[in-house]
């Protein structure tokens, strides 16, 4: 009995070491490894690189964030605006200058570019794995096997998606990011034109003013002449009442004149992002190029170039994206799993030798719910057939305001060119003429006013049809949806940055 008690603790002795310190720590050092592994796995993107992945963690230089349109890939680029009204404006200083600033320094647009800049960081996140899941189990009523009894329960596990489902989900963030880009353009283009029309106010108000200051003076002159006849006793005095109430009709329509002026001022300062009191120079005057445009490649440019119909094209696609999405939805995922179990070696059997307990595990989920996937599948079409119906009335609403804004630009450029070369020319002479005839007492007062306030009228009208002329030309190139040079056709680089999504996100036609 001594014996075998002796030869007993022999063998028990020499058992022990099979669950030493030393085996523990190569066992748990296998775990650490295991779980660093799935780690990794789990962090990586599928979706490595792609149109967007150079400039969503890249830290631009101060000369690239002072260009909006710098980037070769075609990334917008924020801005920092100035502190307001610390610009500096040309004294002569044209609608095109005041639009470079608008692209610059507009809070509107560099909202806009900083969505596409948020949008495209959602890719790296739908492309990525799941984080892998880790699970200890140090503490309960562990299962007591022939090895030893269990103390600690590890696994670590990691879900893979069928292949295809990251990618197409990457797909569809690109896709919605690509239809930002034409979100971003059509920002782009009203604050272009919003700048152009602001200019024009602007020249119609400073043209107006001069024009009545100068008739002003000219009905000064009329009042002092029909003073002189009135004290020569060849005119009545109301002759030199209706001068004083003309005049005064006059200082009235300067100040509201004022009043738009001080507006127009305002909504310049307002899109360059300077404070709206800030001053601006004067516009010079001009004689305009004459617009030689024609409707129909207008219209084809258009259903081109309009960022409302691409942003359409991009948003069928979007739903064809999540139509494939919701298809692959029908095949299981795998989960794979390490699991790692740590056994204790004083167990109960005399054979017991405190080996921990490891093994793999693969599962998969089943996609049994038919009536979810022929829904998404269902939902999915449906929006395919709404974006198209969204085309057509796209591309319809489009081609009205290409027409209209076309017709605009046509009889404001006839207007412009009559009053120019016939009406406030003749208008000019009649008042001469009048003018000659009262001092030779063969009108009357009345005739004279009457045909001074017909040149001042006509004058006027000139100039807000010439304003009008361009802001209707802007409201054009708005709605084409590139800036155009006076015969129509498009004034851009083919290849312009920041016109749109790179190569790669663009609707295939």
């Amino acid at each position: 009995m001594r014996t075998t008690s002796t030869t007993t603790t022999t063998v028990t002795t020499t058992t022990r070491p099979k669950g030493s310190v030393m085996t523990r720590c190569r066992s748990l050092s296998h775990l650490f490894c295991a779980a660093v592994f799935a780690s990794a796995v789990g962090c990586g993107n599928v979706r490595h690189g792609g149109p967007f992945s150079e400039w969503i963690d890249r830290d631009w230089s101060p000369d690239e964030l002072a260009q909006p349109w710098s980037d070769q890939t075609g990334a917008p680029i924020a801005r920092a605006s100035n502190s307001a009204g610390s610009v500096e404006i040309p004294d002569d200083a044209g609608p095109e200058d005041y639009v470079r600033l608008a692209l610059r320094r507009n809070p509107a647009l560099q909202a806009a570019q900083q969505r596409v800049r948020r949008l495209a960081n959602r890719i790296p996140q739908v492309t990525s794995l799941d984080d892998p899941m880790l699970t200890i189990a140090p503490i309960g009523e562990m299962a007591e096997t022939a090895a030893g009894q269990v103390r600690v329960m590890t696994g670590v596990s990691q879900k893979l998606p069928f292949p295809g489902k990251l990618q197409a989900r990457g797909d569809i963030a690109g896709v919605e990011t690509s239809m930002a880009f034409h979100d971003l353009e059509n920002v782009r283009l009203a604050v272009i034109a919003d700048t152009r029309r602001a200019y024009w106010s602007y020249y119609f108000t400073v043209r107006a003013i001069e024009v009545t200051t100068h008739n002003r003076q000219l009905l000064a002159r009329f009042q002092q002449i029909a003073e002189a006849k009135y004290r020569a006793g060849a005119a009545t005095q109301q002759d030199v009442l209706r001068a004083s109430v003309e005049l005064s009709n006059v200082e009235n329509t300067l100040i509201t004149l004022a009043q738009r002026r001080s507006t127009a001022v305002a909504m310049l300062n307002r899109l360059i992002d300077r404070q709206v009191t800030a001053t601006l120079p004067e516009p010079p005057p001009i004689d305009p190029d004459e617009l030689t445009l024609e409707l129909d490649p207008l219209l084809a440019t258009a259903d081109l170039a309009n960022p409302a119909i691409r942003k359409v094209h991009q948003r069928i696609e979007a739903f064809r994206k999540r139509l494939q999405l919701a298809k692959l939805g029908r095949w299981p995922d795998l989960t794979v799993s390490f699991n790692y179990n740590l056994v204790d070696d004083e167990g109960l059997s005399p054979i017991a030798n405190g080996d921990d307990q490891w093994w793999v595990g693969l599962g998969v989920n089943l996609p049994i719910w038919q009536e979810k996937l022929d829904a998404a599948e269902r939902e999915a079409t449906r929006g395919v057939m709404e974006a198209l119906a969204e085309l057509r009335e796209a591309r319809n609403r489009v081609a009205f305001r290409v027409e209209d804004a076309f017709v605009k630009v046509d009889t404001q450029q006839r207007l412009v060119i009559l009053f120019r070369d016939v009406i406030v020319p003749q208008a000019r002479q009649t008042v001469d003429s009048a003018l000659g005839s009262y001092q030779a007492g063969k009108v009357d007062f009345l005739t004279l006013v009457d045909n001074w306030r017909r040149l001042l009228d006509f004058q006027l009208m000139y100039h807000r049809s010439l304003a009008q002329l361009e802001q209707s030309f802007a409201e054009l190139q708005q709605a084409v949806g590139e800036d155009l040079d006076r015969t129509g056709r498009s004034s851009e680089q083919p290849a312009a940055p920041g016109r749109g999504p790179p190569a790669e996100l663009e609707t295939k036609r």
